[in-house]
């Protein structure tokens, strides 16, 4: 992969910063002192409004979680939130159970009425090199992988473009059912092949390894 120089803006040193706390947080206060040159007032209303960055009073200080450890930092802080989360899980299990029952059900029908249209169809037409037939799947489902990586970037990136490749993976790993090692694969396959689309970055809990470093965000150049 070619090596990029990239100096990145005040707002996102602040949102890196931010973002390395995890479930801890950090002061509002130690925001200021360490990007004294910047207006980190300014900054974090503008990620506060995009709902990327969430401030909470924690004992006497005012702290900065990004939104998805801010989550964390509520389950693990406050007894009747965790509560409600668990019973909501409770229930979303309950109802995906009975949705996957009923999709296995329309699932086994349809493979019954493919395989009696697949059995016509191959009485009347010749047989395509297995070969052949391998490669075109390999390349449809490269390329299905690729739309979807994209739209999850979409998605999820905040407001500079960045998103962590962990929360991607959580969604693609159960679309495709794939391991989080394929996926990591297939991301690293993905940003070689198209560099001029993808930039990495470092940090996180999870990534891609690059020049001995962990590489966990990414975003659309």
């Amino acid at each position: 992969m070619i090596l990029r120089v990239y100096l990145m803006s005040a707002e996102e040193k602040v949102s890196q910063r931010i973002i390395s706390s995890g479930s801890l947080g950090i002061k509002k206060t130690d925001l200021r002192k360490e990007f004294a040159e910047a207006d980190v007032d300014a900054i974090l209303e503008n990620m506060v409004t995009n709902g990327d960055v969430f401030i909470d009073k924690k004992g006497a200080a005012y702290h900065c979680w990004y939104k998805d450890h801010y989550f964390q930092n509520l389950l693990n802080s406050d007894p009747r939130f965790k509560l409600t989360y668990e019973a909501i899980k409770s229930l979303e299990q309950s109802i995906n159970r009975t949705s996957d029952g009923l999709a296995k059900t329309i699932e086994s029908l349809a493979n019954n009425t493919s395989n009696l249209a697949k059995l016509k169809i191959e009485r009347n037409e010749p047989v395509v090199s297995e070969k052949v037939q391998n490669d075109q799947l390999i390349t449809i489902q490269f390329e299905q992988f690729k739309n979807e990586f994209d739209i999850a970037i979409a998605n999820y990136s905040n407001s500079i473009g960045w998103v962590e490749l962990a929360k991607i993976r959580n969604e693609l790993c159960d679309m495709y059912n794939i391991s989080s090692e394929e996926f990591y694969r297939l991301v690293e396959q993905l940003t070689n092949k198209y560099q001029d689309k993808y930039e990495l970055s470092t940090g996180g809990y999870e990534g891609i390894t690059l020049r001995g470093l962990l590489h966990g965000f990414v975003r659309c150049i």
